[in-house]
């Protein structure tokens, strides 16, 4: 077995970069890519992060989990590339200064195209021969703060088997909210175009993917990145790859139906909720304020679960301050 050319054989782990292009100053632009394949045999899973350069909790958390794994208790392989957009991470950005775009817009990529194409283009080229399971890890920007989640998408063209197995690992990962996302529907729930996304690409080839979100960007959330840690370990015991038992949650939200709440008014938010909380229809979410009154309030339309709310209190008319679930049912 090889990763990007590099041999790796039972028992082995690997460590190295690869090269995926070169800047103005004569420097290599290189992602770090890690791999440990068990002495047994087993399915392939890949993880992947910091497709945009502020996202770092999960980035850890493969570090972690890599040097904690026992190669002898290992069935399959499991191979990281968990700096994706070395550029954008190096601009403690989400995208580079290269060519301002959203690398998780250019999937599948093109070899001959702008840094962000061809540096998707590098990696999905690998994956896709190697890949029998994608975990995408995130999170949303340095500006919230969130509830650890997961998003699990129904994609038009995968087969249906496709769908529901990522959906289970998605659930299998541990995390409260889980939202299942049908792309046929999801009208004014998603950010920006999606047809690029590597979740998204990973489906339409067949390959099971669910993207875990980890909480805030730019910063280290401890919790967070043990989260991840352990949603890993419980994904791979789902797929055989390690002896144990699944932890059973008590009890998962599937979020079906999700929107963006605004600010009507610029100046300084206050949120009256926390991620992870419910909010009942007529309950205050945020308060703005200018130096002499309260300016405006923002109450619940509906029943919400608050999956994000706004970390940083600078805000103008139309920035976000929520992320909200409006449509969810238990498993228990």
């Amino acid at each position: 077995m090889t990763i990007f050319d590099y041999p790796l054989e039972p028992g082995q782990r690997l460590c190295e970069y690869v090269k995926v292009g070169e800047l103005a100053c004569f420097s290599d632009i290189r992602i770090p890519v890690l791999a440990i394949r068990g002495k047994q045999d087993g399915p392939t899973l890949w993880l992947t992060g910091a497709v945009h350069g502020d996202e770092l909790n999960g980035l850890w958390a493969m570090r972690r989990l890599f040097w904690d794994l026992d190669v002898e208790k290992l069935q399959g392989t499991l191979v990281l590339t968990p700096l994706l957009n070395p550029v954008a991470f190096l601009g403690r950005a989400k995208v580079s200064m290269l060519d301002s775009l959203d690398m998780d817009q250019q999937f599948p990529g093109n070899p001959a195209g702008l840094y962000s194409e061809r540096v998707a283009h590098a990696v999905f080229s690998e994956l896709k021969q190697k890949a029998n399971y994608v975990i995408d890890f995130h999170t949303l920007n340095h500006l919230f703060s969130a509830t650890p989640y997961t998003v699990s998408k129904i994609v038009p063209g995968a087969d249906d088997q496709t769908n529901q197995q990522a959906f289970r690992m998605a659930k299998a990962f541990g995390v409260f909210p889980n939202c299942r996302v049908d792309l046929q529907s999801a009208s004014g729930e998603l950010p920006g175009t999606t047809s690029g996304a590597l979740d998204i690409v990973c489906m339409q080839h067949n390959i099971p993917c669910f993207m875990a979100e980890l909480g805030g960007g730019g910063r280290w959330e401890e919790a967070f990145i043990q989260v991840a840690y352990m949603g890993i370990r419980d994904v791979m015991i789902d797929l055989g790859m390690l002896a144990g038992n699944l932890p059973v949650p008590e009890k998962q939200l599937i979020i079906t139906k999700r929107k963006f709440l605004r600010s009507n008014a610029g100046g300084l938010v206050r949120m009256a909720v926390e991620p992870g909380s419910f909010v009942p229809a007529g309950g205050l979410i945020a308060t703005i304020y200018d130096f002499w009154q309260e300016v405006d309030h923002l109450y619940a339309d509906q029943d919400m679960f608050m999956i994000a709310t706004c970390f940083n209190p600078v805000v103008s008319s139309g920035d976000r301050l929520a992320f909200v679930g409006c449509e969810w049912h238990e498993d228990k």
